[in-house]
């Protein structure tokens, strides 16, 4: 029978590999040894959880690495950065928006990128 260390190394290595969130049913389905049963898996991802190797997501989990990896796809790069805008601005807008729902607008956000929209298709038509 392969040690606890061993079987955990194993383990990573085939969690790391996967970039949907995988559950214990689908580990022991996944698994080439009939004679490994549910415990052992647990106690693996109990470790691999307190270890910080794995996130539990509900009744599923993810690799760390995974999540890192998605992060880092996701980042924006520094040339494509949003605009800062001063507080003053965002609170005005806010405050609009709160006194006038009727605008239709969800957020500042969307407020902004309307605004400037406007204003390119208004200096644009000129």
């Amino acid at each position: 029978m392969m040690a606890q260390s061993a079987f955990k190394e194993q383990l990573l290595e085939f969690v790391e590999g996967r970039e949907e969130p995988f559950n214990l049913d689908f580990l022991v389905k996944s698994c080439n040894e009939t004679f490994i049963d549910e415990n052992r898996f647990q106690n693996a991802l109990y470790e691999l959880e307190e270890e910080g190797q794995i996130i539990r997501l509900d009744d599923h989990y993810l690799s760390t690495r995974v999540l890192m990896r998605r992060w880092i796809k996701t980042e924006t790069p520094a040339h494509e950065k949003g605009l800062s805008l001063p507080q003053s601005l965002i609170r005005h807008i806010q405050g609009l928006l709160e006194e006038r729902p009727e605008l239709g607008y969800v957020d500042v956000d969307e407020f902004v990128r309307d605004a400037i929209r406007r204003f390119i298709q208004h200096h644009q038509a000129k």
